[in-house]
C-alpha cells in the first residue's frame, strides 16, 4: 500500500497539494480502519462499515417519535425496539433450522445443514468454487469460515464439516466461546464424561427425573419393546367424487325454472285425484 501511495503521489494527481495534503492528514492516518490490507486480518464477519450502528440509531429514532420525551419513555421505548429485534433474530435463527441453502448438498456440509446460518452456507458454497490458485485465506481470517483450499480438500477426501470448524458466531451468534462449547467438540472422550455428569445431575434431582431419563433412553436403545403399533390403515375411504370437468353450478333462472317445474307437477297430481273422486 505504501508503494500505491507514493506512485499517487509521483503521478498526475501529485500536482494537487491540497488533495495530497487532505489525504495524508484525513484518511492515510486511519488506514487501519478501511483498508484490505490491515482489514483482511482482522475477525470482522463482514462488518466493515457502520452501517449497523446507523441502521439501530434509525430504529431507535423510530420507536421514541419524540426528542422531548423523559426518561422512563425512553425505557420503554428502547425496551420495545430491544424485544422487536429479539423476535426477529428468532425468526431467522428458526428459518435457518427449517429452509435448506440449494448449494449445500452432499460433502462436506451434510453435518452443519440446519445447524448455522444460512449466510455462512452460502458464504461457503461461493468460497468452494474458486480453484486452489486464487484461494487466498481471507474469509478463515475475517469470517472464521473455511476457505477455498480447505473445502475443496474436504470434498476430494468426502469428509463433512463439523460445527466446530466454524466460528461459533455462525451457530450461536456469539463472538466468543460460548458456554456450553463442549457439547460441539468433536471427542469421544468428552462425550463420554459430559454423560456422566449428565448421569450424576439426573440422581441428584431424585426418582422423578430418574424414571423420566430411563424411559428416554430405553425408547431410544429399544424402540421395539414400546409397545406401539402402526395405526390399522382403513380400505373403505370414501375419497374425493369424480371430477366433473364440464360441471357448473346452475344459474338463478334455472333454479326458477326448476321451481316452476315442481309446482305444475304437484297441480296436476292434485287435478287427477279430484278428478277420480268425483
Amino acid at each position: 500500500m505504501i508503494e500505491e501511495w507514493e506512485y499517487f503521489k509521483n503521478g498526475f494527481w501529485g500536482r494537487n497539494s491540497k488533495l495530497i495534503e487532505y489525504l495524508d492528514r484525513e484518511c492515510l492516518e486511519h488506514k487501519e480502519k478501511w483498508a484490505c490490507a490491515y482489514t483482511n486480518n482482522i475477525f470482522h464477519i463482514g462488518n466493515t462499515s457502520t452501517n449497523r450502528v446507523e441502521s439501530a440509531h434509525s430504529t431507535l429514532k423510530a420507536w421514541l417519535n419524540t426528542s422531548t420525551g423523559g426518561v422512563d419513555t425512553l425505557f420503554l421505548s428502547w425496551h420495545d425496539s430491544i424485544g422487536g429485534q429479539v423476535i426477529e433474530i428468532r425468526k431467522e435463527l428458526e428459518t435457518c433450522r427449517t429452509k435448506t441453502f440449494k448449494g449445500a448438498y452432499g460433502p462436506p456440509y451434510d453435518v452443519i445443514r440446519g445447524s448455522v446460518s444460512l449466510y455462512a452456507l452460502e458464504l461457503m458454497f461461493v468460497e468452494g468454487k474458486k480453484t486452489p490458485s486464487e484461494c487466498d485465506c481471507v474469509i478463515g481470517r475475517t469470517h472464521g469460515l473455511p476457505c477455498s483450499c480447505r473445502i475443496n480438500s474436504f470434498k476430494g477426501a468426502g469428509d463433512h464439516f463439523q460445527i466446530t470448524h466454524l466460528a461459533p458466531f455462525w451457530s450461536t451468534l456469539d463472538y466468543a466461546n460460548p458456554h456450553d462449547a463442549r457439547r460441539f467438540e468433536d471427542n469421544d472422550a468428552n462425550d463420554l464424561q459430559i454423560y456422566h455428569e449428565l448421569v450424576a445431575e439426573v440422581c441428584r434431582r431424585g426418582p422423578s427425573a430418574v424414571r423420566a431419563a430411563k424411559v428416554a433412553l430405553m425408547s431410544k436403545l429399544y424402540p421395539e419393546e414400546e409397545g406401539l403399533r402402526e395405526p390399522r390403515v382403513s380400505t373403505k375411504a370414501k375419497g374425493r367424487p369424480p371430477k366433473r370437468e364440464n360441471a357448473r353450478d346452475p344459474s338463478w333462472h334455472e333454479h326458477a325454472a326448476a321451481r316452476q317445474g315442481r309446482r305444475s307437477t304437484r297441480r296436476k297430481t292434485s287435478t287427477s285425484d279430484d278428478t277420480v273422486l268425483y
